[in-house]
């Protein structure tokens, strides 16, 4: 008998409620908290020592959703890719916290991991039958070659993991920006009947809502790495298992544009020696170009929200009228 999802939400909130002030509290007590990068913009050194390991919350949660789950045997790799993302994530923080600098695992290790990780969870659900290479798209489906299909859903971990990690440089924006996208693939699993690894999102769900208010500006805790690259992998996993691979960029749109934006920033420079925007990621530039951090969150929670509801009300609109013609 599947949890009804509100009863899920609010035991993923009640675990936000435990964990994020014990969280906030302990590190403040041991005086210790977020390194902020030095190249950074110069009106983030304030937010040097604000507590971190937010991301903590996310995965407590996900373990939540888990137990209360209707079908574990589908939901069991969910959790699992969401544990082993957050714990790489762990990984990263805790080197930065106990080398007091903003420096953790190298960006190629982390990377490694992350694809070590992705390949694992998509072999996986691959030979268990719990995800494969048949596609959602708007009014029809369609297989895809299993290789490509592989490769596909192996880069969405790594890249959605990574992507939401970039976003994750405002108070709030991360958070405000992963729920719309949460809601929306949960959606798209919930109406093609695969329910038993929504459970999981659920319950990741009512910890953003209560990690949101914390991390608010001005922020009094970071998600850290823990956090952006469980939620990014909960994310991918999710489209995954819902076989909506192909819609992710589509549902998290605001994620692909500040995703872009550091390649474009990084071969134009490479190439020309001249920078296309202020700063990046994206939300740096609009920083530096005299807006304030709040206007920025909320532009970008807004975007994000706007694309994820157009993805969702389109694919809903045309397969349910697929559905009809047949």
């Amino acid at each position: 008998m599947n949890i009804a999802a509100p009863i899920v939400i609010v035991a993923g909130c009640a675990a936000g409620l435990l964990i994020i002030p014990w969280l906030v509290a302990s590190q403040r007590r041991s005086a210790v908290g977020q390194h902020v990068y030095e190249d950074g913009p110069k009106t983030h050194t304030a937010k040097q020592g604000t507590p971190t390991l937010g991301g903590i919350v996310f995965v407590a949660a996900a373990l939540v959703g888990f137990g209360l789950s209707a079908s574990k045997q589908e939901a069991l790799p969910l959790f699992a890719l969401v544990l082993a993302a957050g714990a790489i994530g762990f990984t990263d923080d805790l080197l930065i916290l106990q080398a007091h600098r903003a420096l953790g695992l190298r960006a190629r290790a982390k990377f490694a991991l992350l694809a070590v990780v992705a390949a694992a969870y998509v072999t996986w659900v691959y030979h268990t039958g719990a995800a494969g290479p048949e596609q959602t798209w708007f009014g029809t489906t369609f297989t895809l070659p299993v290789w490509l299909w592989s490769v596909l859903a192996l880069a969405a971990i790594v890249g959605a993991a990574n992507a939401v990690n970039l976003t994750d440089g405002l108070d709030g924006l991360a958070a405000g920006a992963t729920i719309p996208v949460l809601i929306g693939v949960q959606l798209t699993a919930r109406f093609q009947g695969i329910a038993g690894i929504t459970a999981v999102g659920d319950g990741v769900l009512g910890a953003l809502l209560v990690f949101l208010w914390f991390n608010r500006y001005p922020a009094r805790i970071f998600m850290g790495d823990t956090g952006s690259l469980a939620l990014g992998a909960l994310l991918a996993g999710i489209a995954i298992q819902s076989h909506a691979l192909l819609l992710l960029p589509l549902f998290g749109l605001v994620f692909v544009i500040e995703t872009l934006s550091v390649i474009a920033q990084v071969i134009s420079f490479k190439l020309t020696g001249k920078r296309i925007f202020k700063m990046s990621p994206l939300h740096h530039h609009f920083e530096l170009s005299g807006w304030r951090e709040t206007a920025v969150t909320s532009t970008f929670i807004v975007f994000a929200t706007v694309a994820a509801a157009a993805t969702w009300l389109t694919w809903w609109s045309s397969t349910a009228r697929a559905v009809r013609v047949l």
